[in-house]
């Protein structure tokens, strides 16, 4: 076969576009393990920090179905943001690195530091606290704008408060949560 001939010659395999995953085919209806998803996030996150120059340590563990990444380290500031925007934003370019390496959807949370953990408890907590407010003045309190995450940790801490309840208004970015007094 000449040079000219190879070139013209089409893959089999379907090509990854650039604005989302390749089309399965047999080999790709099963999801990867948690643990391929840990394994391939490890690798691509720890590339991402050498070639930041940021000094993490990157640790994975698995879930059920997802898979959990912690970068661990000193001065990692930088990576949580403000109120945890750069770690947001982190969490989606990894993910989506990984979807592409592994070319099927994947369950991954991304912490840094423990930000994530202490935001949680922080949130749970507020909520309770917001929640016994409003049952106490019988009124409705409307929360900050939050991602749904957030939004989802405030609905369970708000579940557990008697005579309450809560519900979510508005669009993203701007979506936040009620709480009122039933």
């Amino acid at each position: 076969m000449s040079d000219e001939t190879e070139a013209n010659v089409q893959p089999e395999e379907p090509v990854v576009e650039s604005e989302g995953l390749a089309p399965e085919t047999e080999e790709q209806v099963e999801p990867p393990a948690p643990e391929v998803v840990a394994a391939t996030a490890h690798e691509f996150l720890t590339g991402l920090l050498e070639t930041l120059g940021v000094d993490g340590e990157v640790t994975t563990r698995v879930e059920g179905e997802t898979a959990l990444v912690d970068v661990g380290g000193e001065d990692l500031g930088a990576l949580i943001g403000r109120r945890g925007q750069s770690l947001d934003a982190l969490q989606e370019i990894t993910r989506t690195a990984v979807q592409r390496r592994l070319r099927h959807r994947v369950r991954l949370l991304l912490d840094v530091e423990g930000y994530r953990a202490r935001r949680r408890e922080a949130l749970a907590d507020h909520a309770r606290s917001m929640a016994e407010r409003a049952k106490e003045r019988g009124t409705e309190i409307e929360f900050e704008p939050m991602n749904a995450y957030e939004r989802k940790i405030v609905h369970d801490a708000i579940a557990e408060v008697d005579g309450t309840e809560s519900f979510s208004e508005g669009e993203e970015p701007d979506r936040k949560v009620i709480v009122r007094a039933l």
